[in-house]
């Protein structure tokens, strides 16, 4: 996960892989460091991706140690993200080396937390939905 010197600064990701049903497989990509409390990425990069690709399955993030639940920012974004591409994402945080995960069904989504999500080296994050 991210290194420790890291935490001190908030990191971003984009998430491009495949969803099969329940299983989400990802790899982490266009990976930024922010500042302690926000970080931006190549939004125009992501809509580029998704265009040519169509394999955005969501996006990573870290979050202060304790707090592992998407924050109102986060899923106002996130909802506006799954209007935009017209498909469920998922939204991966880390928090103090805690990996969580939620999904977004829709644009009026609150997110719908993983039941299983594990990270494989270098950089590859796995989660099972419970749908």
């Amino acid at each position: 996960m991210g290194n420790p010197t890291s935490q001190m600064k908030e990191e971003v990701a984009v998430l491009i892989g495949q969803r099969r049903g329940r299983l989400w497989h990802g790899r982490l990509r266009q990976r930024q460091v922010g500042k302690p409390t926000s970080v931006e990425f190549d939004w125009a990069w992501v809509l580029g991706r998704e265009e040519c690709r169509g394999d955005v399955i969501g996006f990573y993030h870290t979050h202060p140690p304790g707090l592992t639940t998407p924050s109102q920012r986060d899923v106002r974004t996130m909802r506006a993200w799954v209007g935009c591409f017209g498909k469920p994402l998922l939204c991966v945080i880390e928090s103090a080396g805690v990996l969580t995960g939620s999904v977004f069904a829709d644009d009026k989504a609150n997110g719908i937390r993983l039941d299983e999500i594990q990270w494989f080296p270098p950089n590859i994050i796995v989660g099972v939905s419970n749908k």
